[in-house]
Order: C-alpha cells, then sequence, then structure tokens
C-alpha cells in the first residue's frame, strides 16, 4: 500500500475509535480508584501513571492492527476479524470485572484468557502473511503478560 493522505482515514478513525472507548471505560471505573488504592500492590506495579501512558500507546498500536485486519482480503481473514474482536471485547470487559465488580480472582483468570486469545490471533496473523498486524499486537501481548502477573499478585494476596 503506498502512503497517502487517504490511507491514512481508516487507520486514523480506529485510533480515535479506540481511544475514545478507552477514555470512556476510564471514565466509567474511575470512581473504583481508592478501592484500587488499598488493593496490596507487587513491588514490581508501576506508578499510576504508567497505566494511561502504556494502554494509550497500545491501544493506539491495537487499532493500527485492526485497521490493517479488518481491511485485509484473503484466506483466513475472517477468522482474524472473529479473533482481534474476540480479543478487544474481552480487553475492554476486564475493566468492568476487575474495577466494577471488584472480581480480582475472576479478572485474573479472564485477563489469562486474553492474553491466550491474543497469543493465538498473533499466530495466525504471523501465518496469514499480516506481520505488521501480528507486531503491532505483541507489545500489548507483553504488557497483558505483566497485567496477568499484577493482578495474580492481589489475588493471591487478598
Amino acid at each position: 500500500m503506498k502512503f497517502s493522505f487517504k490511507n491514512i482515514g481508516y487507520p486514523l478513525a480506529w485510533i480515535i475509535a479506540f481511544l475514545g472507548i478507552s477514555y470512556f471505560i476510564g471514565q466509567v471505573t474511575q470512581a473504583n480508584m481508592a478501592w484500587y488504592a488499598d488493593l496490596p500492590k507487587s513491588p514490581l506495579n508501576p506508578p499510576r501513571i504508567a497505566f494511561p501512558i502504556a494502554w494509550t500507546s497500545l491501544y493506539i498500536m491495537l487499532a493500527v492492527a485492526g485497521s490493517l485486519i479488518f481491511r485485509a482480503k484473503g484466506e483466513g481473514i475472517s477468522k482474524h476479524k472473529k479473533l482481534f474482536a474476540v480479543y478487544m471485547l474481552m480487553n475492554w470487559a476486564w475493566s468492568f470485572i476487575f474495577f466494577g465488580a471488584h472480581m480480582v480472582t475472576l479478572g485474573f483468570v479472564w485477563i489469562v484468557l486474553s492474553a491466550l486469545v491474543l497469543g493465538v490471533l498473533i499466530l495466525c496473523l504471523w501465518r496469514g502473511s499480516k506481520k505488521i498486524a501480528a507486531l503491532l499486537c505483541i507489545p500489548t501481548l507483553c504488557w497483558s503478560l505483566f497485567a496477568a502477573y499484577l493482578n495474580g499478585y492481589i489475588a493471591l494476596m487478598m
């Protein structure tokens, strides 16, 4: 695909949508930050400011990956689209499970399962010659595994 401003609109729409959704989820779950502040934290828990910075960057990469996946044509693309949609729904639901419902153990199981779905998606994308989309998802997988560790630590210490 050659660079043109016309080609920027589609991924940009995805980025705006993903950042809007994450902002909405953050606003909805913001009321529970006092609850979270009182939970036992891992010694590796990053400062609070790291989370919005990390997730903003990750959602931008996921949005671009999503735009590549949903614009692609060819064999296996339907499976890629389904896996991506399932992963994103699981990703967004985790905040409501953990912060909204205070279900720490279920949150841990949920984030591990969502990381597994993302790992399968990355493998499918890589094998299906969608390597750029796969590479864009890898940082989210790494962060999700770290977040699973943080969530698991809290679950064990409660």
